[in-house]
């Protein structure tokens, strides 16, 4: 694990900003997630792009920005871009943190915390027309478990297991919250391959796509210089 912290910051090995990168999940039972990078450029401190979601023939998308300090997203990470493509219409209030720390926090015992309070309004089609504001905060703690080899219908992966304590609350004060725990694993260059809560198993890596796969190709099947063959010269008597 120690050679995890020479890593270049930027592109993040666990959150890969990677201009078309296509991650494709079985979310819940049956439902499938694509998760896609795209516009990505260089910035003054390291990257940005954006992050798309689509399920269930809805989409959300939210800007991310890759640093020293890790990538921030402009929904607070991957639990705000969902509440955007479940066709809630969502207003950040504030955001805390990093969504995924820096390559050297990624160690063993490492950990991290983020915070979000967002604004929801649910689509008017499903509230007859009345359209209630839903202010909740969401705080996430995260600790690097350990490393282990995890095998998903995308493959099987060299991972870091990272325990996830989410507590949810109404944005007032004094509001109690409910805390829910989960594991999600990372893998270098992909990012999430799993994410299980007590319930099960609610997100698995089914498909990895990379546009720069097809010009890779030909490149590994390339062969060296055919040998020229020689003529031997007959023995002297």
């Amino acid at each position: 694990m120690q050679a995890v912290e020479a890593v270049a910051a930027c592109p993040n090995p666990y959150f890969p900003l990677e201009e078309g990168l296509t991650l494709t999940y079985r979310a819940g039972r049956s439902s499938e997630l694509v998760l896609t990078t795209r516009d990505v450029v260089t910035a003054p401190d390291g990257l940005r792009g954006k992050v798309v979601v689509s399920i269930k023939g809805r989409q959300g998308e939210t800007e991310a920005t890759c640093s020293a300090e890790g990538v921030r997203m402009g929904l607070g990470g991957l639990e705000g871009t969902l509440l955007s493509a479940s066709g809630m219409d969502v207003q950040v209030v504030a955001s805390e943190g990093v969504a995924m720390p820096a390559p050297s926090t990624m160690v063993p015992g490492g950990a991290w915390k983020n915070s979000l309070s967002v604004k929801m309004q649910p689509p008017a089609r499903k509230t007859g027309g009345i359209r209630p504001i839903i202010a909740t905060t969401f705080d996430k703690e995260s600790t690097v478990v350990g490393e282990e080899e995890v095998t998903v219908a995308a493959g099987t992966f060299k991972a870091l297991k990272v325990k996830n304590l989410v507590t949810a609350r109404a944005s007032r004060p004094g509001s109690e919250g409910r805390s829910m725990e989960s594991h999600v694993w990372f893998a270098p260059g992909v990012g999430i391959l799993k994410l299980a809560t007590a319930d099960g198993t609610d997100l698995e890596l089914l498909e990895v796509k990379r546009p720069q796969a097809k010009a890779e190709a030909p490149v590994k099947a390339r062969r060296g210089p055919k040998a020229v063959a020689t003529k031997k010269e007959p023995k002297a008597p």
